[in-house]
């Protein structure tokens, strides 16, 4: 009698030690004979009546960087409590069946899948396409998640009155400018409703207040942003006649010195390491030259100096 047909004699004690000690064979580098018996023991493990025993399998191979397509699948596929912690930090599954869990399975293994470290883009964005909300949550927290800007369109696109999950979306480090605003619309939105309701605001007022707070955290977001996207977005509003002195004014306001010294590159064509310098000197006589400069009435240009003078540099 071989070895797997002598397990189906074993106590369900001994069979769950069994499955753990031919994890541990399956995740070290054993000899090559070693490694085949385990790989054999292994499938008809991951096949065993006991729960217990296909639990303890599946957590021992999650070390395994390699294993066979059709182990992986067996527990991948299995109930909660066998797929969920190998699905969670298992080094065997690739993207290609990562995206097939989401795409095909329960809400619970896409929850697993969602919170892996270092999800790739083509999963993460599968995640944000098809699976379930709560996936879609524990996505939105996984900041080792490399998520694009099709992942977040997509996310806004399903989810779009979940103020709790753009929130969630706006706090993460790679978030693309290009949804910034999407975002800030969305969860301020929100906050005009709740002034409205819960206040009795009117809604002129709240439809104010929400169009500044728009600007406000936009503003704060993208002057975390690198230097050329910075310079990308303000060209772009220039070219649609956007890049005004109350735009300026606004930067100013709110102390966002980058993005005001950034302005006056787009609108002067000066490189923004020269203008940063002067802008930095607290010189007011070469501020208001390079504002004349810019063609702003000098009304507008006394009005931006006088808040340039209130900037906490």
């Amino acid at each position: 009698m071989n070895d797997v047909e002598e397990l189906k004699n074993i106590e369900m004690e001994s069979r769950a030690e069994i499955a753990r000690k031919v994890g541990r064979i399956l995740s070290s580098a054993a000899e090559p004979a070693d490694q085949k018996a385990a790989m054999e023991l292994a499938r008809v493990l991951a096949e065993d009546v006991a729960v217990t025993v296909r639990e303890a399998l599946s957590k021992e191979l999650r070390e395994c960087i390699f294993l066979p397509q059709d182990l992986v699948s067996t527990i991948s596929k299995d109930i909660e409590q066998v797929s969920m912690p190998f699905l969670v930090s298992s080094e065997a599954v690739d993207d290609e069946f990562l995206e097939e869990i989401v795409r095909s399975c329960g809400e619970s293994h896409q929850e697993a899948v969602a919170q892996r470290k270092g999800i790739s883009e083509a999963v993460a964005f599968a995640i944000a396409d098809v699976a379930c909300h709560g996936a879609v949550d524990k996505l939105a927290e996984n900041e080792t998640a490399d998520l694009a800007l099709r992942s977040y369109k997509r996310v806004v696109e399903r989810f779009p009155e979940d103020v709790s999950l753009m929130e969630k979306l706006a706090t993460r480090a790679d978030l693309p400018i290009e949804i910034i605003e999407a975002l800030v619309f969305k969860v301020s939105q929100a906050y005009g409703e709740l002034l409205i309701k819960k206040f009795d605001v009117s809604r002129d007022y709240a439809s104010y207040l929400v169009s500044l707070a728009n600007r406000q955290v936009f503003s704060r977001t993208l002057e975390m942003s690198p230097l050329p996207e910075i310079k990308n977005y303000l060209s772009q509003l220039h070219a649609q006649h956007g890049l005004g002195s109350d735009v300026l004014l606004t930067y100013l306001q709110n102390n966002n010195l980058r993005l005001f010294t950034m302005s006056l590159s787009v609108l002067l064509g000066k490189p923004y390491e020269q203008l940063e310098t002067l802008v930095a000197s607290r010189d007011k006589k070469v501020l208001a030259r390079l504002l004349d400069s810019t063609g702003f009435s000098k009304s507008v240009v006394g009005v931006l100096l006088i808040s340039y003078e209130r900037l906490a540099f």
